[in-house]
């Protein structure tokens, strides 16, 4: 393993826990020392840590270029999308042009629709330092173009909106929980995840599918809309039900139907019930601690939501 894998290595372990070492480990890789694949790893972290967890935005708009320099024509949608975000967060209107019209000419897509991508990932990468106002505001301008997007398809990117507004979902949903009263908060919450299932529908595969329901199901639930969460759940599980034939899901599995009797619970449905035991069931045979505690975490979670839209 070389020096500059290693250091990647090591900054995608510690980079939640200590940024400002991943930082260090990052700024000493050379990225022409990285495989094509190492070099997409690169990206992101460029991105998730000098821009979003430190701040440096035009940093790692200069690093973003030293990877496109080093990958020359294998650059793909990844660094082409990392590139064009940094740019877009950290350099002036020249460059940002120029990234962005890299990243359209790349993947043979319309202008409008790189650029409506690079607002979406660069939302994703700012909300989480706003406060529940800011963020759904933020978060709801780079929603705006997704749904013109969306009805005349760009192949191309289709994946990439998929996976952005799956993340901003995500993180929307995960917010504390004074946060889900924002009226703000509460669109973005609900349009992200819908745009992230609609996206993967035409996009991904079927456990990209089941997993946006999933998401679905959890966003619903964030914001009480019980009958929508259980709807999501289901649609969810009827996917696994029909494709997971050799059950390789089954933590899927476990943490949907986890979802599913929050939803039930909070509807009063008796149902509720067997979806905890079974999400349990599914659960007892993780036979692994990192799994569990999160499957707890979500418990946890599932409660205060629970308690907190009975006030």
């Amino acid at each position: 393993m070389t020096t500059a894998t290693a250091d990647l290595d090591e900054a995608n372990a510690c980079h939640d826990d200590d940024p400002q070492h991943a930082a260090t480990l990052l700024r000493r890789i050379d990225p022409s020392l990285l495989t094509a694949d190492r070099r997409a790893l690169l990206g992101f972290l460029i991105n998730h840590v000098l821009g979003e967890k430190l701040g440096n935005w035009p940093e790692a708009h200069q690093r973003q270029q030293a990877v496109l320099g080093a990958a020359g024509e294998a650059a793909g949608l990844p660094l082409w999308r990392h590139a064009a975000v940094a740019a877009h967060l950290g350099a002036d209107a020249a460059q940002a042009e120029s990234a962005l019209m890299a990243l359209a000419s790349g993947t043979h897509a319309p202008r409008d629709a790189a650029q409506a991508l690079v607002q979406l990932a660069a939302a994703s990468l700012l909300v989480p330092g706003l406060s529940a106002d800011a963020a759904g505001l933020r978060a709801n301008e780079a929603l705006a173009a997704l749904a013109a997007v969306h009805a005349r398809s760009v192949p191309t990117l289709d994946a990439g909106f998929a996976a952005a507004a799956n993340n901003l979902a995500s993180h929307l949903a995960e917010r504390p929980l004074g946060d889900l009263r924002s009226p703000a908060l509460q669109a973005a919450l609900r349009d992200s995840a819908t745009q992230a299932q609609r996206f993967w529908q035409r996009a991904g595969n079927w456990v990209q599918q089941e997993r946006a329901n999933y998401l679905l199901a959890l966003s619903a639930n964030a914001l009480g809309d019980w009958a929508a969460g259980a709807q999501a759940a289901r649609a969810g599980l009827a996917l696994l039900d029909t494709h997971d034939v050799d059950h390789a899901e089954s933590v899927d599995r476990a943490f949907i139907e986890q979802e599913l009797a929050v939803a039930l619970h909070g509807a009063g449905d008796t149902a509720a019930r067997a979806a905890d035991e079974r999400a349990q069931a599914f659960a007892g045979a993780f036979n692994d601690a990192g799994l569990t505690s999160w499957f707890n975490d979500r418990a946890t979670r599932g409660a205060a939501l629970l308690a907190h839209h009975r006030r």
